[in-house]
C-alpha cells in the first residue's frame, strides 16, 4: 500500500518515512499483479485522488515535502510542560482534553473559509493541496469523491495558538480551471490567534505554486 500523507509504497501500520499511521483508505491503493496501469493518463484532468497519488512522480513531490516538514510544539506538550512546573491537583494537559470536546459540543469553535478560481487544471490543484499538507505536518485525513471533483480533509496541528482541527479543501473542475474553496474548523475554541488565517495562506500560495510537481508531460500511473 501507499501512504496517503506522503506516498511512500509501505506495509504495517506506520509509515517508515513520515512516521504517519496507515489507514483503511490507503489499502485501497494496493495493486495486484493484474492491476499495474500501462497506458498513458492525464492525471492533469483527473478528479480522484486515489487514480492522482498513484503517480510516481507526485507521490515523490509529496515525500520530499513531508521529509522537511517542521516539528513545532503542540498545546498539548506546552500544557504538559506547565504541568512540570506548576503544582495542580488536575493535570492542564488532561483538562484540556475533557475541556475542548465539551465546549465543542456547546457550539463554541473558530475557523475560516477562503474561495479563488485557480486557473490551473483540477488534477494538478489536488496534487499540490496535498504536497502543501506534507510540507506543513497537516496529516491527511479522508477524501470525499464527486462527478466534477472532490474533498480533500487534513488535520491541522496543534500549536500554542490552538488545539488541532481541519482543513477541508473542495476543489471543483471548471474546464481547465478550478474552484477551490477552503475551511478550517477549531473546536472548542472561540479565538485562534490568526492560526486560520495563516492556514489559509499558506494553503493558496502552494495552490499556486509548481511544489516540485512534474511537468503537464502526462507521466505514466505506476504500482
Amino acid at each position: 500500500m501507499y501512504c496517503s500523507q506522503c506516498g511512500t509504497k509501505v506495509s504495517g501500520k506506520f509509515c517508515h518515512q513520515c512516521g504517519c499511521p496507515l489507514h483503511e483508505s490507503d489499502a485501497a491503493l494496493i495493486l495486484s499483479d493484474d492491476d499495474f496501469v500501462e497506458e498513458v493518463v492525464d492525471w492533469e484532468q483527473d478528479v480522484r485522488y486515489d487514480r492522482i497519488i498513484k503517480v510516481d512522480a507526485i507521490r515523490i513531490a509529496i515525500a520530499r515535502h513531508a521529509a522537511t516538514a517542521p516539528k513545532g510544539v503542540s498545546g498539548e506538550a506546552l500544557l504538559a510542560l506547565y504541568d512540570k512546573i506548576v503544582s495542580s491537583p488536575v493535570p492542564l494537559e488532561s483538562l484540556a482534553a475533557v475541556v475542548q470536546p465539551m465546549y465543542d459540543s456547546w457550539g463554541i469553535h473558530t475557523g475560516k473559509k477562503r474561495s479563488e478560481l485557480l486557473p490551473v487544471p483540477v488534477g494538478r490543484v489536488i496534487a499540490r493541496a496535498l504536497c502543501s499538507f506534507a510540507k506543513h505536518a497537516q496529516t491527511f485525513d479522508s477524501t470525499e469523491h464527486h462527478d466534477v471533483g472532490c474533498i480533500l480533509i487534513s488535520e491541522i496541528p496543534s500549536s500554542v495558538c490552538s488545539f488541532k482541527g481541519k482543513l477541508l479543501v473542495s476543489l471543483l473542475k471548471r474546464d481547465q480551471h478550478t474552484q477551490v474553496t477552503a475551511e478550517t474548523h477549531i473546536p472548542g475554541q472561540m479565538y485562534d490567534w490568526g492560526k486560520s488565517q495563516r492556514c489559509l495562506e499558506q494553503l493558496f500560495n502552494d495552490l499556486n505554486s509548481d511544489l516540485g510537481l512534474p511537468s503537464a508531460s502526462r507521466p505514466r500511473l505506476v504500482a
